[in-house]
């Protein structure tokens, strides 16, 4: 397993960032994070972290890491923003007795922008392959 902290500093920073919200089980925010859903998000985060230290080879690292930090991105995600205020508060009461609101804002912005870096980082398009595909590729547009 790794040691810690993990080599990628903006996955070390996602798994931080989990960790703040408490032990998996034990805690207000995992028992009662979408409720509506059957416990999927907590299954995903769980599944994600276990894979992450499963992994043989950088290229099964890439995967799994762009996989968790996809994950991350849609579980966090909200669609309205009623939904995101309730996301907010429920954060924020998760990791503080302060101003709930300013924390759960912070935190679920810095959540989502250190997952969107590493899902970013550990895709699989690389700067040497857009240059390959975008030398390679013919003067006129296709159609």
């Amino acid at each position: 397993m790794t040691r810690y902290p993990h080599p990628c500093s903006d996955l070390d920073q996602l798994l931080r960032l989990i960790g703040i919200l408490g032990k998996p089980g034990e805690r207000y925010f995992w028992k009662e994070w979408r409720p509506n859903e059957d416990g999927y998000g907590y299954k995903k985060i769980k599944g994600g972290v276990i894979a992450l230290f499963r992994e043989t080879g950088a290229d099964a690292h890439d995967h799994w890491a762009h996989d968790f930090a996809d994950y991350v991105l849609m579980l966090f995600a909200t669609s309205s923003p009623g939904e995101e205020r309730a996301l907010v508060d429920h954060i924020g009461s998760a990791v503080t007795s302060g101003d709930t609101t300013v924390v759960g804002t912070h935190f679920l912005a810095d959540l989502r922008a250190t997952a969107w870096r590493v899902w970013r980082d550990h895709h699989a398009a690389t700067a040497d392959d857009t240059v390959k595909w975008w030398t390679d590729a013919a003067w006129e547009v296709p159609r």
